[in-house]
């Protein structure tokens, strides 16, 4: 069988994930409170960056140099943009997205960089 990289199993979006984005308010004395919108809630595959889709999607990319996962998502349309900076969240585990890739320009799937984070320490 051949390598189709537009093609994602389904049975492989088996992770359900939430991606926000950072929205910010001030408060009475001005200060900046930061926080996250949801944006999507979609399936997804979490994968490693060891895997030969990210290797295909991010080769010498170098703001996805640093990534630890690679999350796989169906394109969510085009009024949805899914930009570095965003932050994808999984159950107990929350992830900053790196690089997006859409891949091969196609609107089918997007490839998401992303370096795991540890929310507790922030």
């Amino acid at each position: 069988m051949s390598f189709d990289a537009l093609y994602t199993q389904p049975g492989l979006l088996r992770h359900q994930i939430t991606i926000q984005e950072p929205s910010g308010t001030r408060d009475s004395a001005g200060q900046l409170n930061a926080t996250w919108t949801p944006v999507l809630s979609t399936r997804a595959s979490i994968e490693s960056t060891s895997s030969s889709a990210f290797r295909f999607s991010f080769q010498g990319n170098a703001l996805a140099s640093n990534a630890t996962d690679l999350v796989i998502v169906r394109y969510p349309g085009n009024d949805i943009v899914i930009k570095p900076g965003m932050q994808v969240v999984y159950g107990d585990t929350t992830y900053t997205v790196t690089a997006v890739d859409d891949v091969m320009r196609r609107h089918r799937k997007l490839a998401l960089a992303c370096i795991g984070i540890d929310v507790s320490s922030v």
